[in-house]
């Protein structure tokens, strides 16, 4: 097997968390990394506050996490991960292809989603190209997300975006909003914007208000429902 090399280069042992609420499907794949040298699994979690937990106690390469689990989502988990820890790659490993799923995750943050239908030696791939700082989606998924950001008409009940930029946001609410919606975090955010986590974190409340909604899912749903991206 080739060397795992991460994005800057560094070829390591790649440290990789479990995360889905099937004990069955963790020992599955726990006993499947066992055979592959350049992979050590450091920890698995049940649902997503304990995935926050060990994200932060272990500080994994990857975590590979499920969407639907009890206590805590994925989304949620992958959205408060990918905020404290921007470089940690999170793939999203689902049964599912279900568009508030595939939309929630890559507003969260997510690195990749994959079906777990996906044959091993492609996820073992799809890890790699993750770790060199690439993204994945799986076709199925793409084609979903293709279908989704194409121009639709707008409900004349809903404001076009012109009408929402100029009545809601401002122009670095919407740029903020848009990067929201292509996924990025909190950290990436203000990395990208040059601005502080604390002045994004007060944006993406006051955008929130704005918008009359309960988290950035929602809000990412808006911009791609509006056209925004």
């Amino acid at each position: 097997m080739m060397p795992i090399i991460l994005e800057n280069g560094e070829q390591k042992t790649v440290r990789i968390l479990l995360v889905d609420d099937h004990a069955l499907i963790r020992r599955g794949m726990k006993g499947q990394f066992a055979l592959e040298p350049a992979f050590s699994i450091v920890g698995e979690a049940g649902d997503g506050a304990q995935a926050i937990e060990l994200a932060a106690q272990l500080q994994p390469d990857v975590i590979l996490m499920d969407i639907d689990m009890p206590v805590m989502d994925g989304i949620t988990a992958t959205q408060s991960i990918k905020s404290d820890r921007p470089t940690t790659r999170i793939l999203a490993l689902s049964a599912f292809d279900q568009d508030t799923q595939v939309m929630g995750m890559l507003a969260a943050g997510a690195d990749g989603y994959c079906l777990k239908t996906i044959e091993w030696e492609q996820l073992i791939a799809v890890i790699q190209l993750i770790l060199q700082g690439g993204a994945y989606l799986d076709p199925q998924i793409a084609q979903k997300v293709s279908r989704m950001l194409k121009p639709s008409i707008v409900p004349q009940a809903v404001p076009a975006p012109e009408v929402l930029q100029q009545q809601l946001l401002s122009p670095r609410e919407l740029e903020i909003l848009k990067l929201i919606a292509q996924g990025y975090s909190n950290q990436e955010i203000a990395n990208q914007l040059y601005l502080s986590l604390g002045t994004i974190k007060s944006y993406v409340r006051m955008l929130l208000n704005k918008l009359s909604v309960d988290d950035r899912v929602q809000a990412a749903a808006l911009a791609v429902r509006q056209g925004l991206i």
